[in-house]
């Protein structure tokens, strides 16, 4: 479009900020996109003053500094804060937008808005039931076991039982206790996961962490290289956890293996009950650096595997998925939407 044309678009999208009917953010973002960096941040903070959440979110999309700029100020907070005790869900999106250009004054209440909403978002998904327990027969029923063994009880006390003399102290109980597992989640962090992908990150790591609070649990971070965001014998706190993810980098190429070496290093600090250590990959599958993670993955006592399809050559990165989890003994789970994945992580862990 002509640089003529843009008076004419700036009072259309001025129009449509101010009417009551809301447009979609990519309609915004089409009639910001003919501005210049002056009008966008104009036309943002109109909507911040309309209240007009669509189009601050098209003109992030449009101009994300000149956006910002307007943004940087009480008033831009005062918004998204109200906003977010509506429905947060879109605060996380918002904080990657701006992350980098708002000022550090703002910067900070945006990430705890952030994390506030990835907190309440995993806590939904969350289902306290859902850890690994398993029975254990103890000699003596005690009130509040939810359950005692027939047969264990009838072996020992045959003749009580004819007798009609059985006690609490003959019954044999079953006590049900959580199975502590030793959990490392390997979670692909390279330029192929970015976006909304990497929101999802801070998400996945939070249902994680709450549902892992008492047991022994690693979170790795991958691109080209690898990172411990948490090693397995570490005490770190939810809050600290997303942070972390909130501030990091969907970057570089993707070295699968390098994730799952530093993964394995995790698990491997920890030699007690064997069969009850796993890992999770959490990957697209489409690998283009470090060797192949297929032989990796038969070192690792049991490995899972949730496959997102790639932008590009999906078919490949999800076999490739599928090739892993079989190598690691482990299921394998296909997720079509970055948004499923969680869920998907709590159907393994509620399995595991």
């Amino acid at each position: 479009m002509r640089l003529t044309d843009r008076p004419a678009d700036k009072e259309i999208l001025r129009l449509e900020i101010v009417r009551k009917k809301k447009k979609s953010q990519d309609y915004y973002k089409h009639l910001a996109n003919t501005l210049d960096y002056k009008q966008v941040k104009e036309m943002t903070y109109l909507a911040i003053q309309h209240k007009n959440l669509e189009a601050i979110m098209g003109m992030l999309n449009s101009n994300v500094y000149a956006a910002t700029d307007a943004l940087d100020c009480e008033e831009g907070v005062k918004f998204f804060s109200e906003k977010s005790e509506e429905s947060g869900a879109f605060v996380p999106e918002v904080y990657f937008f701006v992350r980098r250009p708002i000022s550090e004054k703002y910067k900070y209440i945006f990430r705890r808005l952030a994390r506030q909403s990835i907190i309440r978002m995993s806590l939904k998904i969350t289902s306290k039931g859902i850890k690994g327990h398993f029975k254990q027969t103890v000699p003596r029923y005690e009130i509040g076991m939810p359950e005692f063994d027939l047969d264990e009880t009838i072996q020992h006390n045959p003749l009580k039982i004819y007798e009609k003399t059985l006690n609490y102290q003959d019954i044999f109980g079953i006590k049900r206790q959580r199975k502590k597992r030793k959990i490392v989640m390997i979670l692909d962090t390279s330029g192929s996961m970015y976006g909304r992908l990497l929101l999802n990150a801070a998400l996945t790591t939070s249902v994680l962490a709450y549902n892992m609070d008492k047991e022994d649990y690693s979170i790795v971070l991958f691109n080209s290289t690898a990172m411990v965001l948490k090693k397995i014998d570490e005490k770190k706190t939810v809050k600290d956890i997303i942070d972390e993810i909130l501030d990091s980098e969907a970057v570089g190429f993707t070295n699968i293996h390098v994730g799952l070496e530093k993964g394995l290093k995790e698990l491997n600090k920890i030699r007690k009950n064997p069969q009850n250590q796993f890992g999770i990959l959490i990957s697209d599958g489409n690998y283009n650096r470090g060797d192949n993670p297929i032989d990796l993955a038969k070192k690792f006592p049991l490995l899972h595997v949730i496959g997102i399809p790639a932008e590009n050559d999906a078919d490949r990165g999800i076999e490739t998925c599928r090739q892993i989890a079989k190598a690691g003994k482990g299921k394998f789970y296909a997720v079509g939407d970055y948004k499923e994945i969680p869920r998907a992580l709590i159907e393994l862990l509620s399995q595991s």
